[in-house]
């Protein structure tokens, strides 16, 4: 099936971004494939994949797209620029290249200022949440045992946020946290970004408790573990 127009927006703008600054880090290579396998069917995979691993393709591929409907341009920018925080980096090469994504858009720079405040602080709340959701896990409303310190600080250093923030979140990711005080803000979350969350956290070494903690935040999240897997208890 041939790909949207605003599928084709998203792996393009994203690729772009992931090549500003000259350095693909691995979080960033992760997040692009990860966008190519749910985007693509396997006949266009090949093809795709030549394109988004190289920058001048990328640029002459979305210079040649017609522009998108006005409704998914903030979708095709908000994409883009989780592709720059991924690695909690936030480089200027970053920035300028969104710009010059809006631009060909037609959205004004005032309003795109106005959406990436809007989506750093979505990103940090949404961090946040999984920071909780992992500390209810790890430790079932308790203080999560030192033990898993290390877990955690993994965790955490994987979120798509800023360095900064993630010091923050190690705090966070390891204090007492009820289900109850986490279950409306994970409805909240877009459903894609709750699978995310859950498939981080399954991905972790669980112990039957955990897991079980596991799946009560998969229900609370308004997900079921069917359909995520689940996480392998030890």
């Amino acid at each position: 099936m041939a790909l949207s127009l605003t599928s084709q927006w998203i792996l393009l703008a994203s690729g772009l971004m992931a090549h500003a600054d000259d350095v693909m880090a691995g979080e960033e290579c992760e997040r692009l494939m990860t966008l190519v396998d749910e985007e693509v069917d396997g006949d266009d995979y090949a093809h795709w994949l030549a394109i988004v691993s190289d920058p001048a393709r990328l640029a002459d591929a979305l210079q040649g797209l017609p522009l998108p409907p006005a409704d998914s341009h903030p979708q095709i920018l908000e994409s883009a620029w989780l592709m720059a925080v991924v690695d909690g980096e936030r480089a200027q090469a970053e920035v300028e290249t969104l710009g010059r994504i809006a631009a060909r858009l037609g959205v004004e720079h005032a309003q795109l200022e106005t959406w990436r405040e809007a989506w750093t602080k979505a990103q940090h709340a949404n961090a946040e949440l999984a920071a909780g959701a992992l500390a209810y896990v790890l430790g079932g409303g308790a203080d999560v045992p030192a033990a898993h310190a290390s877990a955690v600080r993994g965790f955490v250093d994987e979120l798509p946020t800023t360095h900064e923030h993630r010091e923050q979140l190690a705090d966070v990711g390891t204090r007492g946290h009820e289900l109850t005080a986490l279950e409306s803000g994970l409805r909240a979350m877009a459903v894609g970004l709750r699978r995310d969350l859950l498939g981080r956290i399954s991905a972790l070494d669980l112990d039957d408790e955990a897991s079980e903690r596991w799946r009560a935040v998969a229900r609370a999240a308004g997900l079921g573990d069917d359909d995520l897997g689940g996480p392998s208890a030890r």
